[in-house]
């Protein structure tokens, strides 16, 4: 039983790291820079607004890596890919 208390406890504390990454430090301001020259093109940042950004970090993260069918293929840093998803759910 204490082994089981431990592992949830640990999985817990994994799991809140986890999102610190990337997303703690990402900059919007960076992220709209990226988006205008990679993503205006094709998509409007208001439609983004309200969007969880985890959920689009995953999206951005797919199509990176060629896994989610895309218009064009993509190439951002996984910083970039934080940064992106800050200023597209922001709606600014």
């Amino acid at each position: 039983m204490i082994k089981i208390n431990h592992l949830v406890v640990l999985a817990s504390v994994s799991a809140m790291l986890a999102g610190y990454g990337p997303a703690a430090s990402a900059d919007a301001a960076a992220g709209k820079a990226t988006f205008t020259t990679a993503c205006a093109e094709c998509h409007d940042v208001a439609d983004f607004e309200g969007e969880d950004a985890a959920a689009l970090r995953g999206t951005l993260k797919q199509i990176v890596a060629g896994s989610q069918k895309h218009k064009e293929a993509l190439q951002l840093t996984d910083a970039q890919i934080a940064d992106v998803a800050a200023y597209m759910t922001s709606g600014k």
